[in-house]
């Protein structure tokens, strides 16, 4: 990482994985996480985000505490379903210097999350509940076949249940 700073630069390297929550969660949540900054002056991250590569938006920024440091990330909520997003971090030190930008990681959100059978971008509890009453013959839900074996049955219902529960 080198600090903006004219008298000394430092580098240390800041590697950015973005991973996309796609269960028991919004579908337009995304996680990143990062290699750390080891420098110990560091006072925290910044977080950039935008709609083409290279052009962000007001970054968030994270002290050491915010970012869950020593392993620091950060989960951006409420993205747009089917919209593409662009990410990079810096951090800054104690004198408020910033670094430059980390790699540049990008995703699309998706439009259907698997195991969404309500259409609210959500996979929980309520999703059960239509797979149970699919399976008892009470409702036809689309999308319910979570196995694709050509039947709505208990081992869909596993595979939801375990999707809900993040396994």
């Amino acid at each position: 990482m080198r600090w903006l700073m004219k008298k000394r630069t430092r580098t240390v390297p800041l590697s950015l994985i973005c991973t996309l929550l796609s269960y028991a969660a919004f579908a337009g949540d995304v996680k990143l996480v990062w290699d750390p900054n080891s420098e110990t002056d560091l006072a925290g991250y910044k977080v950039y985000r935008g709609n083409s590569s290279r052009t962000y938006g007001t970054p968030v920024s994270l002290t050491l505490a915010q970012s869950n440091h020593p392993t620091p990330g950060y989960t951006a909520t409420g993205l747009t379903p089917g919209a593409t997003y662009f990410f990079a971090v810096s951090a800054y030190n104690t004198a408020g210097l910033e670094s430059g930008f980390s790699n540049e990681v990008s995703t699309t959100i998706p439009t259907v999350l698997e195991g969404d059978l309500n259409g609210d971008l959500q996979v929980n509890v309520v999703d059960i509940q239509l797979m149970v009453n699919t399976i008892l013959g009470v409702a036809t839900t689309v999308g319910a076949d979570m196995n694709k074996d050509g039947q709505v049955n208990v081992v869909d219902l596993q595979l939801l249940i375990n999707k809900v529960l993040g396994k």
